[in-house]
């Protein structure tokens, strides 16, 4: 994605993904400026950008308008609805980062402020009773995890961020032989059903892509098993309102967990253990700003005849070979084959269309890219729409399918 992405991000679009929580309209607030790790913080006096009201869910979200600042991002965070102080908010490039991009501590009314530079970045945050930040999380701290990640962000605009932590539940016991990841998905603190296991070896795709090594659901007590090689992963747990466990953006209702010891390490002949406290996302209408309109593509998806396929997707990819999540998607093409997409982040994308996410095309499923570009990218800009995207689809044969599947082990839930 070019840059001219990232500058219009936090002012089109309000990104609901971990947090929520009410703070007082025009309460001055304390707020901390914060410096790239290692460098030192400044404490500073500002009103607190007032008003805003969500339900108490486990969603976070980027905001801007009149009271943002350029370049400065406010993170507010939540413990029970509550404004919660004292908590370590982290920055990083790459989730396996040892040391962060940005850090800092926020205070009084649960905020700090940041002024990274322009580019994607893993949020999480951290509060523990005893304040202290270099030892491992434990049970009874207090851990959140931005499901935006890697989230977006410009040095030329601003935005609030809001993260609600949830309590790192105890680690379920293990028996003594084995290989590989026995662990527990709690929402609220009671056992979570049928969620979506996913174990990643590597942090390329952000754990958006397919590229996940196993997967597995829980069990009736919220209990998994993932048989797994010696190795290093980063375990997260999905589960959409529908009751899929199908690759693609999450939207609203959906649980989301990400495991507060990751990354999990598997040694030969011993289980280890997981407990991830699941969060359900609560959605918020986009918020618009008139100077950072988001664009639209709208179009049509056909098949070699030309005729309309209905109950397709039309996507947009960040990369050529157009695997993993898509970056946007639209609803199902209605009856004609028509479709329209929303680009709240100008870019530069590879639009296809199938018909269904729920992994890798299959055989017999619709499949095709955009062949109005000779390299199927296609620019969006600002407020820019494009109505003359018309999308060929084919049927998938044997042989193309084999070649878009990925290597996948899946292990057996504990039932």
């Amino acid at each position: 994605m070019r840059k001219s992405g990232l500058v219009a991000l936090a002012a089109a679009v309000t990104i609901i993904w971990l947090g929520g929580a009410l703070f007082p309209a025009n309460a001055e607030a304390h707020t901390l400026a914060v410096t790239p790790a290692g460098k030192g913080v400044e404490e500073t006096f500002g009103a607190l950008a007032g008003g805003a009201t969500t339900a108490g869910g486990p969603t976070a979200r980027l905001t801007s308008g009149p009271t943002a600042v350029a370049g400065t991002y406010m993170v507010r965070t939540v413990w029970k609805d509550a404004p919660l102080p004292k908590v370590r908010v982290e920055w990083r490039r790459q989730m396996d980062d040892a040391t962060p991009a940005l850090s800092g501590d926020t205070i009084r009314f649960g905020t700090a402020n940041f002024r990274p530079a322009s580019g994607a970045y893993y949020l999480t945050a951290d509060w523990r009773p005893d304040g202290n930040f270099k030892r491992p999380r434990r049970p009874g701290d207090r851990f959140a995890w931005l499901g935006a990640n890697p989230l977006l962000v410009s040095s030329e605009v601003g935005g609030t961020i809001t993260l609600t932590l949830e309590e790192v539940p105890a680690r379920p016991s293990v028996p003594p032989a084995g290989s590989g990841i026995i662990g527990r998905v709690t929402l609220a603190g009671a056992p979570a059903a049928d969620v979506g296991i996913y174990a990643y070896a590597k942090t390329d795709s952000g754990f958006k892509g397919n590229d996940f090594q196993a997967t597995v659901r829980t069990n009736a007590k919220g209990k998994f098993t993932l048989e797994l090689p010696p190795g290093r992963y980063y375990i997260l747990a999905r589960l959409r309102s529908d009751n899929g466990v199908e690759l693609g953006p999450l939207h609203k209702g959906d649980l989301l967990g990400y495991d507060p010891g990751n990354p999990v390490v598997v040694e030969e002949g011993r289980y280890t253990a997981s407990a991830i406290p699941a969060t359900r996302l609560k959605m918020i209408k986009l918020v618009e700003s008139p100077a950072f309109r988001p664009g639209t593509i709208e179009g049509q998806i056909v098949d070699q005849a030309g005729l309309p396929v209905p109950g397709a997707y039309a996507a947009l990819y960040d990369n050529l070979r157009m695997v993993g999540r898509p970056v946007f998607r639209s609803e199902p093409a209605g009856a004609d084959g028509r479709f329209q997409l929303s680009v709240p982040v100008p870019g530069h994308y590879f639009p296809s269309a199938r018909n269904g996410y729920g992994g890798a095309p299959t055989t017999g499923g619709w499949f095709g890219a955009w062949d109005g570009a000779a390299d199927h990218a296609i620019s969006i800009k600002t407020g820019e729409s494009r109505a003359d995207v018309r999308i060929i689809v084919n049927r998938l044969s044997r042989e193309a399918e084999a070649s878009a599947q990925p290597q996948e082990n899946h292990g057996a839930a504990s039932r």
